[in-house]
């Protein structure tokens, strides 16, 4: 037996939660590239240079396929001797290098000899500079998050409209439209 449920705001929940979610990934998107970004513009104004002696990359298991979990990199700073640090972003690139620790392939964005910027008074604040000068000319990231953003906002005031209108069409306050729904389908208490 099968019972036909008439919840009011089934139709614009199902425009409004998906809104939720893609407004939530892009300003979490809007969030990781801006701390990339602004760690980028820092490390080229003010940071030093140096070209990594030793590259080991991390490669995960992924779900579809492997990703990269982490550059661990060695090199030299002045007063400080060798330095070994990780990354602090890095491309999710792995070019075809199987899951494992291990030097990144030749030719692949990570090989030696890789270009390192960091934090003179803190050397293990390092970026590849290949990687810091590419996050500054980035354009299409910040587009892709706003348009999440902007695009979910919309969508969900627009299910917040039709639940609106939907109420008021059953001659409810605004509020009340879920309450009544909630009422419809397990009776008056």
């Amino acid at each position: 037996m099968t019972r036909n449920i008439n919840w009011p705001g089934r139709g614009p929940t199902w425009i409004g939660v998906p809104a939720l979610v893609a407004m939530l990934f892009g300003g979490l998107m809007l969030l990781e590239l801006d701390s990339r970004v602004s760690l980028s513009r820092e490390l080229l104004a003010g940071g030093a240079e140096s070209v990594a002696s030793s590259v080991e990359v991390e490669v995960d298991p992924g779900k579809g396929s492997p990703l990269i979990g982490e550059v661990r990199v060695v090199f030299a700073a002045p007063e400080r001797g060798q330095v070994r640090a990780v990354l602090k972003y890095c491309e999710d690139d792995r070019q075809g290098m199987p899951e494992g620790v291990r030097p990144p392939a030749p030719g692949t964005r990570y090989a030696k000899p890789l270009q390192v910027l960091y934090r003179p008074s803190d050397p293990s604040t390092a970026l590849a500079a290949v990687d810091a000068r590419e996050w500054i000319g980035d354009r299409r990231t910040p587009r892709i998050g706003w348009g999440l953003v902007v695009g979910g906002s919309a969508l969900v005031l627009l299910a917040m409209v039709l639940l609106t209108i939907g109420a008021r069409r059953r001659g409810l306050s605004w509020w009340q439209w879920y309450t009544e729904g909630r009422l419809a389908r397990t009776g008056p208490q």
